[in-house]
């Protein structure tokens, strides 16, 4: 199967973020598609780190449709794998490597269904444009240098599939329901930095910058952000309370119902369930530590990272401002660190949204497709912040145990799910893009 030597391909070409080196994985596309006879261009964004763009014409009735994926993966460093993660390795069922989940099996669909189309000559109301680009894991560079420095490839397009949601299934391969991506928290570190008397160890002093950034930090491990729920977030409850052991699931029906103050008996039986428990606040954690220039001297400057998930429709600044004050020290400094960006929601129904739960219904009938907004980021914040309606759905149907690997060991897809896979993206596409 193609979408397989393709994938089996792209797992070897090793694109670890840091750095990245994604012209391996781009090559691999370029060839496939000069030998299918569709043009492409290469975009290098940094020394050996590039974007493949390619586009089958339509008849232009209606804007182009974009299929996004990102080429790059994590690091596999210190973890434990069971084969090597970056050879395709089939065992017990499955398809194991780095990148199966996130997001190489993606990049191989799309271009698989790209090649179909030219190869069918299906009529076409729009343009369909794929986009392999790089450095999504670290922030997202490949992307947004292709919208600041060559947007003209891209921006036309109305509607964008990306990674970020999809249907979930059960040990059978019983499809259980479909989340249709529509929003995600906005990404952004902050440094906490206090400042102290630097000297001899043997001579302390009460000015001590460990001290206060431990004090600091007490405060705001204590301090939860106040909960409140978003639109998406709320229909969400609702459509998936069922699916959760019972407890979670009873806590998400009486918030989700409840008029006035959020009940607290809920929201503490939520946190059994942190994914699901931080979509109703933004959230803030300690993630790394520094201080201190030697064992035997007293610290000058001690600093720490903290990473928040914060609510799309709050601001940077606004956090930062509530850091502070949670701190309650002035004399300790709240940095925000470069900008992720971010996005607001987009609509939940449309044309896109229709025609993925009519797709969705001819492959898994009956399961619910339900809009929800995510913990993580992906590269659709910055096709939305530039007027493209981003959605998160992916052909490829993975259990939540499958899914709970991305980004460890042993990440893995069952070893029988790309020609589903595969004949779902088509269809999705031939729905979205299709001369009807």
């Amino acid at each position: 199967m193609r979408v397989r030597t393709l994938l089996e391909q792209l797992v070897a070409a090793d694109t670890e973020n840091p750095p990245g080196n994604e012209a391996r994985a781009a090559a691999l596309g370029a060839a496939r598609l000069q030998a299918a006879g569709i043009s492409y261009q290469l975009f290098e964004f940094a020394p050996g780190r590039q974007n493949l763009i390619a586009r089958i014409k339509g008849n232009g009735s209606a804007k182009p449709l974009l299929l996004l994926a990102h080429i790059d993966v994590v690091p596999t460093a210190g973890q434990s794998w069971t084969s090597p993660p970056h050879r395709l390795t089939e065992k017990d069922g499955y398809l194991v490597g780095r990148g199966t989940t996130d997001d190489l099996s993606d990049a191989a669909l799309d271009l698989e269904v790209l090649v179909l189309l030219s190869e069918l000559k299906v009529p076409l109301r729009r343009d369909v444009i794929l986009a392999w680009t790089g450095d999504e894991e670290r922030g997202g560079e490949g992307l947004r240098w292709q919208l600041q420095q060559s947007p003209e490839v891209l921006k036309d397009a109305a509607f964008a599939l990306n990674e970020g949601g999809g249907v979930e299934i059960d040990a059978a391969g019983k499809g259980k329901s479909a989340a249709l991506h529509v929003a995600e928290k906005i990404y952004q570190d902050f440094t906490i930095r206090t400042r102290g008397r630097s000297g001899h160890s043997s001579r302390p002093v009460p000015d001590n910058a460990i001290y206060k950034l431990a004090a600091a930090l007490r405060r705001l491990g204590e301090h939860r952000f106040p909960p409140r729920f978003l639109p998406v977030t709320r229909a969400f409850f609702l459509a998936t309370a069922d699916s959760e052991k019972p407890p979670v699931g009873a806590a998400m029906r009486a918030l989700a119902t409840a008029r006035g103050e959020l009940p607290g008996d809920a929201l503490n039986a939520l946190d059994e369930n942190p994914g699901i428990a931080s979509l109703l606040r933004t959230t803030c954690v300690a993630t790394q530590l520094a201080g201190g220039t030697g064992p035997n001297v007293l610290p000058a400057e001690a600093k720490a990272n903290v990473n928040c998930r914060i609510l799309p429709d709050e601001t940077v600044e606004g956090t930062r401002r509530r850091l502070q004050e949670v701190v309650g020290d002035s004399a300790v400094e709240v940095v925000a660190e470069a900008s992720f960006g971010g996005s607001p929601p987009i609509p939940s129904e449309g044309e896109a949204p229709a025609a993925l739960e009519v797709v969705t219904h001819r492959f898994f009938p009956g399961i619910p497709v339900v809009p929800y907004m995510s913990n993580y980021v992906t590269d659709s914040r910055q096709l939305r912040a530039a007027g493209i309606l981003a959605y998160g759905f992916t052909g490829l149907a993975l259990t939540d145990e499958d899914s709970s690997r991305a980004h460890g060991a042993d990440e893995r897809i069952p070893a029988g799910s790309l020609r589903r896979a595969t004949e779902m993206t088509w269809a999705l596409v031939v729905e979205l893009a299709g001369a009807h």
